[in-house]
């Protein structure tokens, strides 16, 4: 059954996503919120550090994004009043959590749907203008790389930081199947001086993803190789899955949950992956185009997306 009251958000423009009212309201019940958003977390929260923040000003916090308690966790984390930008259509419309996160306050976006991005940023500004701070995840999707401690940064904040508003960033880090999530809380940073949106998303990026690390450095345990499957990239993608089935799922939504930033390299990436379907191999061709082609196949095998796709409703 779908979420009445809440399915109206996925098409609010930037004066009926909330009112003055509901932005005053969320003000008032922030503290007894934290309170029971921490107690509804299934993992300890443990906060390693939390900067000094003024208080009655308006920031842009910004996390990182890897498991899926890790929206509830910085809710409950962040010591203010703070709006959500949240981009996921199908738990809008069928997960009971998203009323908790309706009475926090939240954005809907349809990562997908670009007027639906470009009509994020006005609602945000609305929100900062009104002296509530927002949380942003600008990495899109959950960041489902084996090696990258922070995926790509879309573009969102740095707009919204170019009116002089601070970014906070926020580091978090979870293993799977771990009872505790580390948070680290940097202090606030100016990125508004930037004239080049790639190097202040740059900045931004490597500066939460040293706290990322620093986490792993301080919080991690050790990996034992005998807990290690044979294929450790098949191991990686089906923890990573059992990850996101801690949600619940009515249909195939990988295309917009996985979504992520792809520059110009990952294009030609996924266009590469995609072409090998209209290659013919010819007795002439052979010894080039095979060895092409089973590279191509190895490469889609461990293609996350396409496990998703192909393995999201089994049991797990």
């Amino acid at each position: 059954m779908k979420n009445i009251g809440l399915i109206k958000f996925l098409d609010a423009d930037v004066n009926s996503f909330t009112s003055d009212i509901g932005l005053k309201i969320r003000k008032i019940i922030a503290k007894p919120l934290k309170v029971l958003l921490k107690i509804a977390t299934p993992e300890k929260i443990h906060v390693i550090k939390y900067p000094q923040l003024k208080k009655n000003t308006p920031y842009i916090f910004v996390s990182n994004h890897g498991f899926s308690n890790d929206i509830i966790s910085a809710l409950a984390t962040i010591d203010r009043s703070v709006y959500l930008l949240m981009g996921s259509t199908n738990q809008v419309e069928y997960n009971k959590l998203v009323y908790a996160a309706w009475v926090n306050g939240f954005i809907y976006v349809n990562r997908l749907d670009p007027k639906s991005r470009a009509d994020a940023l006005p609602k945000m500004k609305r929100v900062l203008d009104s002296g509530t701070s927002i949380l942003i995840f600008p990495e899109g999707g959950h960041n489902n790389t084996e090696n990258l401690l922070c995926s790509k940064f879309f573009a969102g904040v740095y707009y919204l930081a170019k009116s002089s508003i601070k970014v906070v960033p926020i580091a978090q880090y979870y293993e799977f199947g771990s009872e505790k999530i580390d948070i680290r809380v940097g202090d606030p940073i100016d990125i508004a001086g930037y004239e080049n949106k790639e190097e202040a998303l740059c900045n931004l990026r490597d500066i939460i993803s040293t706290m990322v690390w620093k986490n792993i450095e301080e919080c991690s345990n050790p990996m034992i190789r005998t807990k290690l499957n044979e294929d450790v990239h098949i191991q990686f993608m089906e923890q990573r899955r059992q990850e996101y089935l801690k949600n619940p799922w009515t249909r195939d939504v990988w295309e917009e949950e996985l979504t992520r930033y792809l520059d110009k390299d990952d294009k030609e990436y996924y266009s590469m992956l995609k072409s090998h379907d209209n290659i013919k191999v010819t007795a002439n061709n052979a010894d080039k185009v095979v060895a092409f082609l089973m590279k191509l196949e190895e490469l889609k095998k461990y293609d996350f997306k396409e496990y998703m796709h192909r393995n999201w409703d089994k049991n797990i």
